[in-house]
C-alpha cells in the first residue's frame, strides 16, 4: 500500500489567555484584601469621633466676646465633654444690649456664665435675631424658628412659657418671673386700653404679648377687629408708634421700658404667660438637664441672688432700667 507524503506539525498548539487572566485577577483580589484589613484595623484602633479641642478665652461677661466658659477648662469631643450653645439676643433692657465699645452684655452673661460654670459646662453664647427661636407673622400661630429648631444651637435664653409655646418646646426652671404686659402709646395721645375696637395694634415677633393673647383677654373688647401690624425689635415697633403706624402696641415692660420718655403706658396688668421666663429647647434636648442642676447649684449657694442684686448697679441705664424680674428662691 502506497502512502503519501505526511505533515507533522512541530509548532505547539496555541494556550488559550483565560487561565493567565485569571490568575493576575485573583492575585489583584488578594491584594485589595490585604489592604482592606490594613485599614480596618487602623480605623478600629482609633476613636470614633474627632478629638476637637477648644481653648480658653476671654469670657463673655468679661469682655462680651460671645461666650461664658470658664477659660481654665478645655472641652474635648473625645474624652466625652460637650459643648452648648445658647442663642441671645441685643434688645432686651438691662437682659441683653450691646454695650459702649461694641460688645453684647447684660444679665443674660451673667447668669449663663454662673450656671454652666455650676454645673461643670462648656457654653458659648450666639448672637441670632429673636425671631429664630421663636416667630409668629401677622395673623398666623406663633411657630418654632429656625435657628432653635434646626439646631443651629441648643437653647435661647430667657423666654416665656406660654400655652402656644409648650406645645412646641420645652423650658428649663424659670430664673426671671412672668413678664407684665400692657399697651404702649404715644405720650400726648389718648388710648382706651379695654376697647381697641378697630385700631391699629402693633407686636413684636415671636413674643409672648401676641395677638392670640390679645383675644384670650375677654376683658378687652374689639380685639377682632384691631389691624394687627408686627415689629422685629422693641426699637422699630417704638418708631411705628411714633410715626403712627400703629395706634398702641401690646407688649412686656422689660421690652419697652427704654421708651418711657416719649410713651405712655396703659394702667392695667395683663398676663400672656403661664410660666416664668427660663432657658428654651427643643423637646429632644438634654440641655434643660443640664442647666437646672447648674441653676439649683447657684440658688443654694446664693450665687443666683447676688447677680440679681448687682444686675440694677452692673447693667442699668435710665434707657435700660434697674430692675430684673428674678425669681423668688
Amino acid at each position: 500500500m502506497e502512502h503519501g507524503d505526511s505533515k507533522v506539525n512541530l509548532t505547539p498548539p496555541m494556550q488559550s489567555p483565560a487561565p493567565r487572566v485569571l490568575i493576575v485577577a485573583v492575585g489583584i483580589c488578594a491584594l485589595i484584601a490585604v489592604v482592606s484589613v490594613i485599614i480596618a484595623a487602623v480605623a478600629l484602633s482609633r476613636p470614633s469621633t474627632p478629638n476637637i479641642t477648644v481653648n480658653g478665652g476671654n469670657t463673655g461677661t468679661s469682655s462680651g466676646g460671645g461666650m461664658s466658659y470658664n477659660p481654665s477648662l478645655v472641652a474635648s469631643t473625645g474624652s466625652g465633654g460637650r459643648i452648648w450653645s445658647i442663642s441671645i439676643g441685643h434688645d432686651w433692657g438691662l437682659y441683653e444690649y450691646i454695650n459702649t465699645t461694641g460688645y453684647l452684655a447684660g444679665f443674660s452673661h451673667d447668669l449663663i456664665d454662673a450656671v454652666c460654670k455650676a454645673a461643670g459646662a462648656n457654653c458659648y453664647t450666639i448672637w441670632d435675631p429673636y425671631t429664630n427661636c421663636m416667630d409668629s407673622e401677622a395673623g398666623q400661630h406663633t411657630h418654632g424658628g429656625q435657628g432653635l429648631l434646626d439646631r443651629w444651637y441648643d437653647a435661647c435664653w430667657g423666654w416665656e412659657q406660654t400655652v402656644t409655646r409648650v406645645q412646641i418646646v420645652s423650658f428649663s426652671k424659670p430664673f426671671i418671673k412672668s413678664d407684665p404686659s400692657y399697651f404702649w402709646y404715644k405720650k400726648g395721645m389718648t388710648f382706651n386700653e379695654n376697647d381697641v375696637s378697630n385700631k391699629k395694634i402693633g407686636f413684636l415677633d415671636g413674643w409672648a404679648q401676641d395677638e392670640k393673647c390679645l383675644a384670650r383677654l375677654t376683658a378687652i373688647t374689639g380685639s377682632s377687629s384691631i389691624t394687627v401690624i408686627h415689629a422685629l425689635t422693641p426699637t422699630d415697633l417704638n418708631d411705628k408708634i411714633q410715626n403712627g403706624q400703629v395706634d398702641a402696641a401690646f407688649a412686656s415692660e422689660p421690652a419697652m421700658t427704654g421708651f418711657t420718655d416719649v410713651l405712655t403706658r396703659s394702667s392695667t396688668v395683663r398676663l400672656c404667660s403661664i410660666g416664668g421666663n427660663g432657658m428654651m429647647t427643643r423637646k429632644d434636648s438634654t440641655f434643660n438637664a443640664m442647666w437646672n442642676i447648674g441653676f439649683d447649684k447657684i440658688v443654694s449657694n446664693g450665687k443666683f441672688k447676688e447677680l440679681c442684686q448687682a444686675a440694677g448697679t452692673k447693667h442699668g441705664s435710665d434707657s435700660r432700667g434697674y430692675i430684673v424680674g428674678c425669681v423668688d428662691t
